[in-house]
C-alpha cells in the first residue's frame, strides 16, 4: 500500500531520503522554507518562524519526520529552531491524521562529562545550552506524540569529502590547529537517509523511542590518511583528549539496520 510521508523542514536529508524511495510506493510532501532551492518533487513554502500554522489538503499521513534546524548559531536561535518551531508542528497536526512522528535529533544531548559508551540508556548530561535545548526538545516530542514518536539521534553528519580539512591544509600558515578530541563519531549522509527509510519501513516506532544513529568512532588521524596519503597528521595538527567517548550504535544494529561495508 502507498505511503504518504510528510517531511517538515525539507533539506539535504530529505533530498537523499526522497531518491531512495519507489515513487510507486510513497507519496511525499516536503514543507521547506525555500521550495526553490530544493529538488523535491513536491515542495511547500512554510516558515515557522512567521508564527502561522501550515493547512494542508492532505489529511492523513503514515509518516511525519520533522528535521528541525536552528534559525542562528544562538541559543535564541536553537529554541526558536528546535522548541517554537516543534510547537507550532504540534498546533498544525492537530487537523491532521498521523501514525508515527520521526524527530530528528543529535548525540550532543550527551554533552561532554562521559567517557563511556554512549548508548540510549545513558542519562544525557548536556554540557552547552545547545545539548540542553535539543534535550528538552527530545522531552517535548515525547510529551506531545507518546508513543507514536521515535527519535533517532545522529552523530556528526558529513559527506564524502572532509572540506574543513582541505581548506585547512590548502591554506596552512603554518600553525597548528588543535582539535578539540583526537576521536569523533560521524554518520554518512547517504547512511542517515537509509536509517530513516528503514525506520519507517520496518515501523520502529512501535518498539523504541530513541535509537542512536552513528557508524562509530574513528580518529582525526585515519580520516587525515583517507584524504592526503602523502602528507604527516602531526605536522598539521594537535590534540591532547586521547578520551574516547563512543556513541553506541548497537540498538540500530539489533533491529537489523546494516550499514554500508
Amino acid at each position: 500500500m502507498k505511503k504518504n510521508i510528510l517531511i517538515i523542514g525539507f533539506g539535504d536529508l530529505a533530498e537523499r531520503f526522497e531518491r531512495l524511495v519507489p515513487n510507486n510506493s510513497h507519496t511525499i510532501l516536503g514543507l521547506t522554507r525555500s521550495p526553490n532551492n530544493h529538488k523535491g518533487k513536491n515542495l511547500t513554502e512554510w516558515d515557522w518562524d512567521k508564527g502561522q500554522e501550515f493547512q494542508l489538503s492532505i489529511k492523513h499521513f503514515d509518516t511525519v519526520i520533522f528535521f528541525p534546524k536552528p534559525a542562528e548559531f544562538s541559543e535564541e536561535g536553537y529554541r526558536s529552531g528546535f522548541i517554537e518551531s516543534l510547537k507550532l508542528i504540534h498546533k498544525s497536526l492537530s487537523a491532521i491524521e498521523y501514525k508515527s512522528f520521526i524527530a530528528i535529533s543529535s548525540t550532543r544531548v550527551y554533552g561532554a562529562s562521559h567517557n563511556a559508551l554512549l548508548s540510549e540508556s545513558l542519562i544525557p548530561e548536556p554540557s552547552d545550552y545547545r545539548g540542553s535545548i535539543v534535550l528538552e526538545y527530545e522531552a517535548l516530542v515525547k510529551s506531545f506524540f507518546k508513543d507514536k514518536s521515535l527519535i533517532l539521534r545522529s552523530s556528526g553528519l558529513y559527506t564524502n569529502s572532509v572540506k574543513w580539512m582541505h581548506d585547512f591544509i590548502d591554506n596552512f600558515d603554518g600553525i597548528k590547529k588543535q582539535l578539540p578530541n583526537f576521536y569523533l563519531n560521524r554518520l554518512h549522509r547517504n547512511e542517515f537517509a537509509k536509517i530513516i527509510s528503514y525506520a519507517i519501513e520496518n515501523d520502529l516506532y512501535l518498539h523504541h523511542a530513541v535509537i542512536n544513529c552513528s557508524e562509530g568512532m574513528i580518529s582525526y588521524k585515519d580520516i587525515f590518511k583517507d584524504e592526503f596519503d602523502n602528507l604527516n597528521f602531526d605536522d598539521y595538527f594537535d590534540c591532547q583528549n586521547k578520551d574516547k567517548r563512543e556513541v553506541s550504535n548497537m540498538k540500530l544494529k539489533e533491529v537489523g539496520f546494516k550499514f554500508k561495508s
